[in-house]
């Protein structure tokens, strides 16, 4: 003990044992005073902390100065979370002991120095988990073979804000992105995925590590996080530059509305619509403090609505039909939040039957808590070159005045006599539909009213 650190005059006639004994001792509760006059220390000393020499540990060394580690005495009763760690006698190093709450790590130069190895060996394990899961990515997929809503959300993710060279694509999250890609999360990444299936849609390596799941190879755990690269060919089996692809798409997409893409721009539109005007019952409702579940009755509602309003009409039904739940609830009629915010879509629905009846409209303005979304600009302005449509509009009025007659006329008719003859609408009987079919189940969609039927095999017969 006295190499390291030179005694106090008022105990050099003391030995190692007698301070140590000593000072068991005082933390034993025994007066200052009684020690000081047994052990003759001197009596105007009335602190014995500050005559005792530090404890010098016979266990702990300095991992770095090979030299042992010292600490102060502590006063009698001090909790063991207060205590001074233990410090190397020649350099900055601290012995941080653990199982007291929040672990706390030394922060002297050599164990920031390890520290930072370490970081530096995680991240490269790390690259090189990413790239055994996606650094051989897929045969590119040729433009060709993607449907009409894949190759805008490809241009919507391309359309980034990056002025810098490179084929990364930005984070969905990323701060350059004024926008969302749709108008929810869940359908963003339902979109995110089916390019990724599609083969379209890669990792870039550079990615994040944070939107991984470290723990179990790599899956993807946040999708708005990641980078990502267009796995799409221009040419057979070459993988077309950032660039080139966007400027590809932009002119295809731009170019006008081609036939094949009716069944899908209609979904689209109406899928769109009835998104935003569903996040806006969300944000309505958490202003008067319910969690709206209604989610199944609203889509169905909303669908109906969109027939004959436009995304404008349905935000007042919506602020209206809020305003009464919240009156339902606070007058004690109803049997709880839920039950009071369940009553919307019909609060809704009958708001709407009143308009319709009486042939009068209430519009509202696009509130930012719900912004319009990459693909809502892009469908609108660069497709169908009609801004502001997609919010002014009913998509049901805007699709059979406008858009048939100005892009889908001529194969109206011939899409009757060809294959609708024998199919109709189960819920308007309208003949003006589309169908399509796997191996199991037959699918139609209208184009009158909007639905969505699946018909399902009774058996699967094998070829």
């Amino acid at each position: 003990m006295r190499e390291y650190f030179p005694w106090a005059a008022e105990i050099s006639h003391l030995t190692e044992q007698q301070v140590e004994e000593l000072y068991r001792r005082y933390l034993n509760g025994e007066k200052s005073a009684v020690l000081i006059s047994e052990y003759k220390i001197p009596g105007y000393v009335h602190s014995l902390l500050k005559v005792l020499p530090p404890i010098v540990s016979k266990d702990l060394t300095c991992p770095y100065c090979l030299l042992p580690m010292w600490v102060r005495r502590h006063a009698k009763g001090t909790s063991a979370t207060l205590r001074q760690p233990y410090k190397c006698v020649r350099c900055e190093h601290r012995h941080i002991a653990t199982g007291y709450g929040r672990e706390k790590r030394c922060s002297c130069t050599e164990c920031d120095k390890v520290r930072q190895l370490e970081l530096a060996e995680q991240a490269d394990r790390n690259r090189r988990e990413l790239e055994k899961r996606y650094g051989a990515p897929g045969a590119p997929v040729p433009l060709t073979s993607l449907s009409f809503v894949q190759k805008l959300v490809l241009l919507a993710l391309l359309d980034d804000g990056r002025t810098a060279g490179g084929d990364s694509i930005e984070p969905l999250d990323a701060v350059g992105r004024g926008e969302p890609l749709a108008p929810s999360e869940d359908y963003s990444k339902e979109l995110i995925k089916d390019l990724i299936e599609q083969g379209a849609l890669a990792v870039d390596l550079a990615s994040d590590i944070k939107a991984f799941d470290r723990s179990s190879g790599c899956p993807i755990s946040n999708y708005f996080a990641v980078r990502w690269i267009a796995n799409v060919a221009l040419e057979s089996g070459m993988r077309c530059p950032r660039d080139s692809l966007y400027a590809a798409l932009y002119q295809e997409l731009s170019a006008g509305v081609q036939a094949l893409w009716k069944s899908e721009l209609y979904a689209l539109m109406f899928r769109l619509a009835r998104e935003e005007s569903l996040q806006y019952i969300h944000v309505l409702a958490r202003e008067v403090s319910f969690v709206f579940s209604a989610e199944g009755s609203a889509k169905t509602v909303i669908g109906q609505l969109l027939q004959n309003f436009s995304v404008s009409h349905i935000y007042y039904f919506a602020r209206l039909a809020v305003r009464n739940a919240a009156h339902f609830y606070a007058t004690g009629n109803s049997k709880g939040r839920t039950h009071a915010s369940n009553t919307i879509p019909r609060n809704m629905l009958r708001t709407s039957q009143d308009a319709l009846a009486r042939d009068w409209r209430k519009t509202a303005y696009r509130d930012t808590r719900v912004p319009q979304s990459a693909l809502q600009r892009l469908l609108y302005d660069v497709v169908l070159k009609d801004s502001g449509a997609c919010f002014s509009k009913s998509p049901g009025l805007y699709w059979r005045d406008e858009l048939v007659p100005q892009f889908f006329a001529a194969t109206m008719a011939q899409d009757i006599v060809d294959a609708h003859l024998q199919l109709f609408c189960r819920e308007c009987d309208s003949n003006n539909i589309d169908a399509s079919m796997d191996k199991m189940t037959v699918q139609t969609m209208c184009y009158d009213c909007a639905t969505v039927s699946r018909f399902q095999a009774t058996e699967d017969l094998i070829d």
